[in-house]
């Protein structure tokens, strides 16, 4: 018998999903209108009316967006429309095929936030850089071999790591496409191999800092400079550093506490801060003040976005090479191992999650951790040469354009 309830907002907040499959209730009240919930727990509205003798199914929304009433009035249209002999499914199904690759990414990226995914801003860093030629062709204009020679131009020009991410990304939106607008094209992404990667060990060495840091204090872009330090002193991911603000910083704890949403593991992390990043921070705070990001930006994100192109300047003028600034956050953790600190301590300064560790790290107090972040900054200080770490932050102006 088909699942039946009288949608309120009330039931459809209790609706809870079923493992590995697709659940469906109908509406009480109109017919045709159902509610399909994912085994992740998205909701949807959408309206079965059978066509030709095939039920098609008509997305009409989230139900996170869209009203029951919205949705009631929708589904009583599209079935009177159906009764007049329109088929409204095929006419979207043929709108949507003429969408541009732009078009259909922004809906998948609006959908992504609305279900809470993490990586959406890394997402639209790899659109920008690297899918700027799919962009405005039609999806039914893009054919297989057409990503296939992007995938491959990508792993020549910028790396296999980030190829196979931009490939994962183009199936991954052209896959929501199909499943959830209902669009009536092949994934031109599938199939395609990712490039075999193995595991990276690259890190920066003792000998390599000293040279490191003279590149960094010739560095004129202040805010470049100090994303760089901070990332190497505090292990933090690229994406948390960039978008840290004033908020998440106690100089007075010494904390940086990273919410529970910027977090990779969905749990908020609290980094204790060593004593040269707490000098970079109050250097900042002196200069800029304490209101809201740490590295504020032009653009839309509000902060810094894009750090490559000083990071390249960096490691040019230090001469050395096959170093991505998320080696900074291994570099970290290395000298902390080589400075003798547990993997566990090391784990939990770095917010890592296992289920082997988890129950270790919860046990642990902030005071290892704490000493954990000192004795890596000060090893990693020493092998550069620095021996106070105000020096890290030369007083200087510089320029804060990338």
């Amino acid at each position: 018998m088909p699942e039946k309830i009288n949608f309120t907002k009330t039931a459809l907040l209790a609706l809870e999903p079923l493992p590995g499959k697709r659940r469906r209730v109908y509406d009480e009240k109109q017919k045709g209108l159902v509610v399909y919930v994912s085994p992740t727990g998205s909701k949807v509205f959408y309206c079965l009316k059978k066509v030709d003798g095939k039920v098609e199914e008509i997305r009409i929304g989230d139900v996170a967006t869209v009203t029951i009433e919205t949705a009631r009035a929708q589904a009583a249209k599209i079935i009177n429309d159906i009764a007049a002999g329109a088929n409204p499914a095929e006419q979207r199904r043929r709108k949507r095929a003429e969408m541009t690759f732009a078009q259909l990414f922004a809906e998948w990226t609006k959908e992504a936030r609305a279900r809470g995914k993490r990586s959406v801003a890394n997402d639209e860093r790899n659109y920008r850089l690297h899918l700027q030629g799919l962009a405005k062709r039609k999806l039914s204009e893009i054919q297989r071999q057409h990503v296939r020679a992007l995938h491959q131009k990508i792993g020549k020009d910028s790396g296999i790591y980030a190829a196979n991410r931009v490939l994962a990304l183009v199936r991954a939106v052209f896959n929501f496409g199909i499943k959830e607008l209902d669009l009536s094209l092949s994934n031109p992404a599938a199939g395609i191999k990712m490039h075999r990667e193995e595991s990276r060990d690259r890190r920066l060495h003792a000998d390599e800092l000293p040279k490191f840091f003279e590149a960094l204090a010739e560095e004129e872009n202040v805010d470049i400079r100090d994303y760089v330090l901070l990332s190497l002193l505090t292990g933090g991911r690229r994406s948390n550093v960039l978008s840290m603000r004033w908020d998440e910083i106690s100089l007075e704890r010494g904390i940086w506490h990273i919410p529970s949403s910027k977090a990779k593991a969905g749990e908020a992390i609290e980094v204790p801060l060593s004593t040269a990043a707490q000098e970079i921070l109050r250097s900042r705070a002196s200069a800029n003040g304490m209101q809201g990001f740490v590295f504020p930006g032009p653009g839309r994100a509000g902060h810094l976005v894009e750090p490559r192109k000083g990071w390249e300047r960096i490691l040019r003028r230090a001469g050395i090479e096959d170093l991505r600034l998320h080696d900074l956050r291994r570099s970290l953790a290395s000298f902390q191992i080589d400075a003798g600190v547990s993997l566990a301590v090391i784990g939990k300064g770095l917010g890592h999650q296992s289920q082997a560790t988890t129950a270790v790290y919860a046990r642990l107090a902030q005071e290892p951790v704490r000493d954990a972040m000192e004795k890596g900054a000060a090893a990693i200080l020493a092998a550069a040469g620095v021996t106070n770490p105000a020096k890290v932050v030369p007083i200087r102006k510089g320029k804060r354009s990338a």
